[in-house]
């Protein structure tokens, strides 16, 4: 009987402390649409991250992803992702997400952001 608590002791402790690498989401990949907030037109050539919209106002971007070493049993870190969609002569406006645990998601991991609408910037002028 002590043999075999002390062989299952060890082997949770094996398990509990193993440490591997596993990959990581930085970002998940963002897609959607940007419109003019008066005239409901797509916007074309706007920053949305590192990227521009098409003519359709469509923009894609890509899923980023890291590595980590890390123990078996612990927790994904928080997943924080703020993205500017800007255009000149429109307001800023940001894409923003949280997930305590969203670093755990799994490779192919998708948020569809839908529409955001801008609003032109009110031209003020010079005296």
């Amino acid at each position: 009987m002590r043999k075999l608590l002390i062989l299952t002791a060890i082997l949770t402790f094996t398990m509990l402390f193993q440490s591997c690498l596993v990959s990581r989401c930085k970002r998940p990949q963002i897609v959607g649409y940007i419109y003019d907030s008066i005239t409901r037109q797509p916007i074309t050539n706007c920053n949305v991250g590192e990227n521009l919209t098409d003519q359709k106002g469509y923009f894609e971007l890509k899923e980023l992803r890291y590595s980590q070493f890390t123990f078996i049993g612990y927790e994904a870190p928080t997943l924080l992702v703020n993205e500017a969609v800007q255009k000149e002569g429109y307001e800023t406006k940001s894409i923003s997400l949280f997930n305590p645990h969203g670093g755990g998601h799994k490779k192919g991991a998708k948020h569809d952001a839908d529409t955001i609408f801008l609003k032109k910037t009110p031209i003020i002028p010079i005296k």
